[in-house]
C-alpha cells in the first residue's frame, strides 16, 4: 500500500467560490439511493486549477463543461462508496495511521509539521484523515473487484521487453583523460594568453604523438596543469562544451582545446562503450508492474461502467 500512498502532503488548492448571486443547493443528480447536490458539484469545482482568474473567467458554456466534469466523476465517486458498504469493506484506525506514517517518512516531516502545512492550505486534519480513509477505502475495494482478477503472464512480460527492448538500453560510456590549464581568479588578458600558450604547446606534442600521461606529469610538475583518468561518464552527464569535444573522437584520439571561464581543457577518449541491454532477469519485475497498471487501469474502466450501467442514476444537472 506504500506505493499508493506516495502522495504529496499539499492538497489540490483552493480557489475562490464561484462567482454567483445565490447559491441554490438543488438536486444535481440521484445516485441509486443517495443524492448530489449542486453544492457539492461547486465545492469540487473549487478543487481544481483553472489558471488565472480561476471559474469566473470561465464563459457559461465552459462553465457548464466542468461542472459536468465534477458531476461525472462525484457520480463515480458515490457509487464507488456505495459498493463499498454493500460488500462491508472497513478501515481500522492503524491502517489509516500507517498511512500518515507513510506520508510523514517520504515527505521527512514530524506530525505537526504536517498538520501546520495542512492549516497553509486550509485543512483541517481530520478531514485530510477522512480523505486517506476515503483513498484507503477505494484503493481496497479496487484490489477486490479489479486487481485481484488481473494477470499478468510470464509469457507477456517476455514479449514486452522484446517489443520495447530500446527503453532497456542504457546509456554509452565513455572513458575519459583530461589535462587542465586552470585560470587564475580574475586573470588579466596577458594571464589568458598566457595559460592558452601552454595549452597549446601541450596540445602540439600530443598531436604529434607523445603519450597523454606523459604530458600530463610534465605540465603539472611545474604545477601549471592538473587532471588524470576521469573515469567513465555516460553520454550527456558532462558538460556541453566537453560533449561536444569529444563527439565523433575514436578510441585514443585527444579532443581540441576547450576553453572555459576557469580554464583549458584537453581530453583523451580512452574508450568508448555502446549502451549494452539491460539483462531480462533484472527488469522482468519492472516490467510486470507496468503492465499490471496497465490492465488494472483498463478494468478499471470497464468495472467502473458496469457499476455505473448497473446503477440508477437520475441526472438533473443540465
Amino acid at each position: 500500500m506504500k506505493r499508493f500512498f506516495a502522495l504529496s502532503i499539499i492538497p489540490l488548492l483552493l480557489f475562490g467560490s464561484l462567482v454567483r448571486a445565490e447559491t441554490v443547493n438543488r438536486i444535481a443528480a440521484v445516485v441509486n439511493n443517495d443524492i448530489i447536490t449542486l453544492h457539492q458539484v461547486d465545492s469540487e469545482l473549487e478543487k481544481r486549477q483553472f489558471g488565472e482568474g480561476g471559474l469566473a473567467q470561465l464563459s457559461p458554456q465552459a462553465l457548464d463543461e466542468v461542472r459536468q466534469r465534477a458531476l461525472a466523476s462525484l457520480i463515480e465517486e458515490t457509487l464507488v462508496q456505495q459498493r463499498v458498504k454493500e460488500l462491508g469493506i472497513a478501515v481500522t484506525e492503524d491502517e489509516v495511521e500507517a498511512a500518515i506514517g507513510d506520508v510523514l517518512l517520504q515527505n521527512q516531516l514530524t506530525r505537526d509539521e504536517l498538520i501546520e502545512a495542512l492549516k497553509l492550505q486550509g485543512m483541517d486534519f481530520e478531514i485530510y484523515r477522512d480523505n486517506l480513509r476515503k483513498q484507503i477505502l477505494r484503493y481496497k475495494l479496487l484490489g477486490r473487484e479489479v486487481k485481484s482478477k488481473v494477470d499478468v503472464s510470464s509469457q507477456e512480460i517476455l514479449d514486452y521487453f522484446r517489443t520495447h527492448i530500446e527503453d532497456y538500453r542504457q546509456k554509452p560510456t565513455m572513458h575519459i583523460g583530461r589535462i587542465s590549464f586552470p585560470l587564475p581568479e580574475k586573470p588579466s588578458t596577458a594571464q589568458i594568453d598566457e595559460v592558452r600558450g601552454l595549452a597549446a604547446e601541450a596540445l602540439a606534442k600530443l598531436q604529434a604523438g607523445e603519450e597523454f600521461f606523459s604530458v600530463l606529469l610534465e605540465y603539472s610538475s611545474v604545477q601549471r596543469a592538473e587532471g588524470g583518468d576521469m573515469g567513465t561518464f555516460g553520454v550527456g552527464e558532462l558538460t556541453p562544451a566537453f560533449d561536444r569535444a569529444l563527439e565523433g573522437l575514436d578510441e585514443g584520439a585527444v579532443s581540441g582545446l576547450v576553453e572555459t571561464p576557469e580554464g583549458f581543457h584537453i581530453f583523451k577518449l580512452i574508450g568508448r562503450q555502446e549502451g549494452s541491454v539491460r539483462q531480462f532477469d533484472a527488469v522482468k519485475d519492472e516490467i510486470s508492474k507496468t503492465l499490471t497498471e496497465q490492465k488494472t487501469d483498463a478494468a478499471f474502466k470497464s468495472w467502473a461502467e458496469g457499476l455505473r450501467k448497473s446503477a440508477y442514476i437520475d441526472i438533473r444537472l443540465k
